[in-house]
């Protein structure tokens, strides 16, 4: 009996060493392959290279930028997640196959452009909507829109150059044609005075 119970504390001994041995193995970490990650960076119109765009894994320190040919190259790990970012240009996201058996991956990313569209601003010469609301109520309308109508002149009656009093067609037309009758009377008119040598000669 005796011999009994040593074989069975030895085969439970030996059966603990190898699921001991097991899980090990079982919680050893696994590599990841790691795979060059390149590739070029470009609008939306797919000519104009990006310069400057981030490259990067969130929540590691693997990254980097474009060139100024939008050519880029870092390291990752199979199974990440790679942001592109650039300001004006919406965010990229893109993720590594996570089985993998090449260690080199090349790729042509293209950002799309994003449209910052401002909020609407409403301009007021008042600083609150109450000191609005108190100049609307402070402000005096006319009782009578009467009041406010422009006070018509009477109306001028305007004279001739001479201070006569404003005369009519006929007027006009008498007094124009004794114009004409006094200087065809003037061309035949004698002086009243004559000049001899400059002197002169009042004759009656």
């Amino acid at each position: 009996m005796k011999r009994n119970l040593v074989l069975s504390v030895a085969t439970f001994l030996l059966l603990l060493l190898v699921s001991t041995a097991t899980l090990g193995q079982h919680s050893r970490p696994i590599a990841k392959q790691v795979i060059q990650f390149s590739g070029m960076v470009y609008a939306s119109d797919s000519v104009t290279a990006l310069e400057g765009v981030a490259v990067y894994v969130p929540g590691t320190t693997r990254g980097t930028y474009t060139r100024k040919s939008g050519y880029f190259s870092m390291p990752v790990v199979a199974g990440d997640t790679v942001v592109f970012g650039a300001l004006g240009y919406e965010k990229l996201y893109l993720a590594i196959p996570a089985e993998t058996s090449e260690n080199q991956l090349t790729l042509k990313i293209v950002l799309e452009r994003k449209e910052n569209k401002l909020p609407t601003v409403d301009v007021m010469p008042w600083a609150t909507e109450y000191d609005l609301r108190q100049a609307v109520l402070r402000t005096r309308l006319p009782e009578d829109p009467k009041d406010q109508l422009p006070v018509i002149p009477p109306p001028f009656v305007y004279k001739s150059i001479t201070e006569m009093p404003a005369m009519n067609a006929d007027a006009n037309f008498r007094y124009g044609q004794k114009i004409q009758q006094d200087q065809r009377e003037a061309r035949f008119k004698v002086p009243d005075i004559l000049k001899v040598f400059s002197i002169p000669i009042k004759y009656y």
